[in-house]
């Protein structure tokens, strides 16, 4: 059974009992397999009895052959240095292990013919896989921004962390950065954005945030979906995927400007004459106009229709 601390001993080494106890409980924040109360067995098993978890925060575009092959002659010429993590599965028949870290690793040994797979076999939570797995690949340059998010969003899907707070303070990362991400990755809950990348990889969280923030609004969801599916027309036709940053440049681009129509509306008026009244400009420019008489209405109707401007036309 492994056992995983950041914590200094007290003592001595704690006891793996302990220690278990502890990460199940989700106490600690970072976890490293560099660490030296690391003290798992390691076993080899066959790559073919192992799957992903479902979690895990690999694209499938990172699978293949020619993406793995500096690992793969790693491998064959040096053997696997670093262990994976993985749990056992029940009740399936074609997988006995999960693989929480190490998916590449994985990957790559099954290319290799007769080589095992070094792992270490844990029993411990989702909760502390989550935080291993973010740990292990904090660092990690061939993971891009995007799979982290999308991964974070599944993870607070499942329901394993109370809020983004916890995730946060479990991930030792600033709320607003999990809360960035996770928006950013709900493009990916429309089926018809989607279907325009070719993978995970490329995508830009600061584009994709800025995207899923402009589909809030009813009217520029439409078009935006318009302007989504005559795309899919383009790379269904060319049979070929544009660079992501170009589909979200071009998506935000057609998005803005449907931001910005001019309008007026009178929220307030006494005798059939606006007192109250809000308007935006063709720039942009979001105004609240208050008329002279408006001293004849109460302080408390002319901040509700004030209030009532900025939740229907600011933050709709």
């Amino acid at each position: 059974m492994p056992v995983i601390s950041h914590q200094e001993p007290q003592n001595g080494v704690k006891s793996k009992n302990k220690q278990k106890n502890q990460l199940s409980e989700g106490s600690l924040t970072t976890v490293k397999l560099s660490d030296p109360f690391y003290l798992g067995s390691l076993q080899k098993v066959d790559p073919a009895r192992c799957r992903p978890w479902k979690y895990h925060n690999r694209d499938a575009a990172w699978l293949t052959r020619a993406r793995c092959l500096d690992l793969i002659v790693s491998i064959q010429k040096n053997g696997q240095i670093e262990p994976a993590i993985v749990r056992k599965i029940q009740g399936d028949p074609q997988y006995d292990y999960e693989i929480i870290c190490g998916v590449r690793r994985w990957f790559a040994c099954s290319q290799i013919p007769n080589e095992k797979f070094l792992v270490c076999l844990t029993d411990v939570g989702d909760k502390t896989c989550m935080i291993l797995m973010h740990s292990e690949n904090a660092d990690s340059k061939d993971i891009s921004e995007f799979e982290r998010a999308f991964s974070f969003a599944q993870q607070i899907k499942s329901g394993v962390f109370k809020n983004q707070t916890e995730m946060a303070e479990a991930f030792g990362l600033s709320q607003g950065t999990i809360s960035k991400m996770i928006k950013a990755a709900e493009i990916f809950e429309h089926d018809w954005i989607k279907v325009l990348f070719h993978d995970k990889l490329d995508i830009s969280v600061k584009y994709a945030y800025t995207l899923s923030v402009l589909l809030k609004k009813p009217e520029i969801y439409h078009l935006v979906r318009a302007e989504a599916l005559a795309m899919l027309k383009d790379i269904e036709k060319n049979n070929r995927f544009p660079p992501a940053a170009k589909v979200l440049k071009k998506l935000i681009s057609f998005a803005k400007p449907n931001l910005k129509t001019a309008f007026e509306s009178t929220l307030l008026t006494i005798g059939n004459k606006p007192i109250v009244s809000c308007r935006r400009d063709k720039f942009g420019k979001f105004y609240i106009v208050i008329g002279n008489k408006a001293k004849e209405l109460s302080s408390s109707d002319i901040e509700s229709a004030c209030i009532k401007a900025i939740r229907e036309h600011v933050f709709e």
